[in-house]
Parts: structure tokens; C-alpha cells; sequence
């Protein structure tokens, strides 16, 4: 049983993001042209290409360099405030990897509960306000359920991916109250928000990426 997220796994994870985003790209536009500018899948489809390219030509020598690069890779590539929230996601997960060549469910949760933190102060948005947060938050607690914490790694992050989506699925019914989405306030009810779907996928990924290391 794997008990720890290798860095040939954090490597996967990353590339499996980025494989999906670009799939996913019109689907993301689509969702986010009803309380956005439509253009969540086309930025993020931008900052993964950096991010592929900058994987492949560099080499690491931990996991935090590993999520450093990324991070930065997204600020600079993408435009909106997706990658200043993604690049902030990379940068804060990236502390625990100081040293690092795996990560085990605990380090996992300390780092992704400091993505949350960093989220939502960049953004300042909260859970309920119909933003990437509301797929995020939720992922975070149930990686700190103590039932979450005794399971296996694997186990472990596909309940996070699972809450996730629900979180995800949950913003449809929500009146957004961030961005460009808060100015139509109840006409953004009834839309799944682009960056919670985003967020989602990216736990996902997480997920199945651990599970095909296992």
C-alpha cells in the first residue's frame, strides 16, 4: 500500500492537470461566459502549457522546488486572476516539500490547508461566495476528517476529490458574490462556477495520479 506521494508522482499529477485543463478548455469557457469574461479555460489552458514546458526542461532537487516553479510558471503565463489563485495554490502547498522527495497524507493536508489560507486571503473570498474556494475548503476538511486521516492515501484523496465535486456542484445554486459574477447577482444562480470545476479536476487528478503510483 503507498503511503506517500512520490515526486514522480507530484510529476504526474501535474502533467495529468494539464492534460485535462486543455481538454476541458471550451467546457471551462462555457461555464465561465455566464458570470465571467468566458475565458477561465483558454487562461488556464495558457498557464499549463508554461507549466509543461517548464517540467520538461528543468529537473528538481525536492518537491518544494518542484511546486515553486510551477507556481511562478503560473503567475507569469496567465492572465485574469486565475493564475495569481492557482500560482498562489502552488506556492503555498509548495513549503512542505522543503527537503522532500515524497509526501505523506499529513504533510498533504498541513500543505493544502495552507493553499486554502492563501486563497482566501489573496481573493478574500469565503465559502458560499461561488469560487474555486467552494471546491477547495471542502477537499481540505475532509483530508482533516480523523477518519480521512486513518485511511489509506489513496483513499484519503479520493474522498478530498470527492468532496470537491460536490462543493463543485454545489455553486450552481449559489449567487456569486465575487468578481465579475457578483454584479448579476441572482442571474448567477443556476451556473456551476468555471474555477470550482477547475479546482475539482485538479483534485481529481491529485488523486488518480496516487492511485496509479500505488
Amino acid at each position: 500500500m503507498t503511503t506517500t506521494l512520490s515526486q514522480d508522482a507530484v510529476t504526474a499529477w501535474l502533467e495529468r492537470f494539464c492534460t485535462e485543463v486543455e481538454a476541458a478548455e471550451a467546457h471551462l469557457n462555457e461555464l465561465d461566459s455566464a458570470t465571467g469574461d468566458g475565458e477561465h479555460g483558454s487562461n488556464l489552458s495558457q498557464g499549463t502549457a508554461a507549466v509543461r514546458k517548464m517540467l520538461r526542461d528543468n529537473r528538481f532537487g525536492d518537491i518544494r522546488e518542484q511546486l515553486d516553479a510551477v507556481g511562478m510558471a503560473l503567475i507569469n503565463s496567465v492572465g485574469g486572476a486565475s493564475g495569481a489563485l492557482y500560482g498562489t495554490f502552488f506556492l503555498r502547498l509548495s513549503a512542505v516539500g522543503e527537503g522532500r522527495t515524497a509526501l505523506d497524507l499529513a504533510a498533504l493536508a498541513q500543505g493544502l490547508g495552507s493553499a486554502v489560507a492563501g486563497i482566501r486571503e489573496l481573493g478574500g473570498s469565503s465559502p458560499g461566495d461561488k469560487t474555486l474556494v467552494d471546491a477547495l475548503h471542502p477537499a481540505v476538511d475532509e483530508l482533516e476528517l480523523p477518519a480521512t486521516r486513518s485511511a489509506s492515501l489513496v483513499t484519503a484523496l479520493d474522498r478530498a476529490a470527492t468532496a470537491a465535486e460536490r462543493g463543485r456542484d454545489a455553486t450552481a445554486d449559489m449567487v456569486a458574490r465575487m468578481g465579475r459574477g457578483s454584479y448579476l447577482g441572482d442571474r448567477s444562480r443556476g451556473h456551476v462556477d468555471a474555477g470550482a470545476t477547475s479546482m475539482a479536476l485538479l483534485f481529481r487528478c491529485l488523486h488518480s495520479s496516487a492511485e496509479g503510483a500505488a
